[in-house]
């Protein structure tokens, strides 16, 4: 089945999707439709303005990771943790503001989270990125990850 577009909405996959009654059955039993209501299913999600405003290659994952930015001009650095997270980029909220630019360069310190394991304190893994949104209201950065972080990343975190 072609353009399956609720496999690409991150509204879908975070079950805020407003259709999810007919994608859920377009999705998990796609060989009992009709060919008609697959095609009504595509034709909804496909002119559903949540996925119109949300087009995006990588779904995010809400991974509340602790980090540690530095503003690379001033080495000042900014507590906070990530709201969500892809293989491109993450959302960060810090727990004091700064003075961010658009396009400014930063480097980030991401900690897994404790594990009751017997390694208990990992190294950060070291990531640089670019601002490419900035939210002053709620305190939040949109970062664009400078070189590729693989998936397998995210999961060992």
């Amino acid at each position: 089945m072609e353009n399956k577009y609720w496999e690409k909405c991150p509204y879908y996959a975070e079950n805020r999707c407003p259709h999810s009654s007919q994608v859920d059955r377009a999705y998990l039993i796609p060989h009992l439709l009709s060919p008609s209501e697959t095609d009504e299913v595509k034709y909804t999600c496909r002119k559903c303005g949540m996925y119109l405003d949300e087009k995006r290659k990588h779904i995010r994952l809400g991974k509340p990771f602790r980090i540690i930015l530095t503003e690379t001009e001033r080495e000042t650095e900014a507590k906070g943790r990530i709201v969500n997270v892809s293989a491109v980029g993450a959302l960060v909220t810090l727990e004091v503001w700064h003075d961010f630019v658009l396009g400014q360069t930063v480097k980030m310190k991401i900690y897994p989270r404790q594990k009751t394991s017997e390694k208990l304190t990992a190294a950060p893994i070291m990531a640089s990125g670019e601002i490419k949104r900035i939210y002053d209201k709620h305190k939040q950065l949109a970062i664009m990850f400078l070189e590729e972080v693989k998936p397998e990343f995210l999961l060992e975190l």
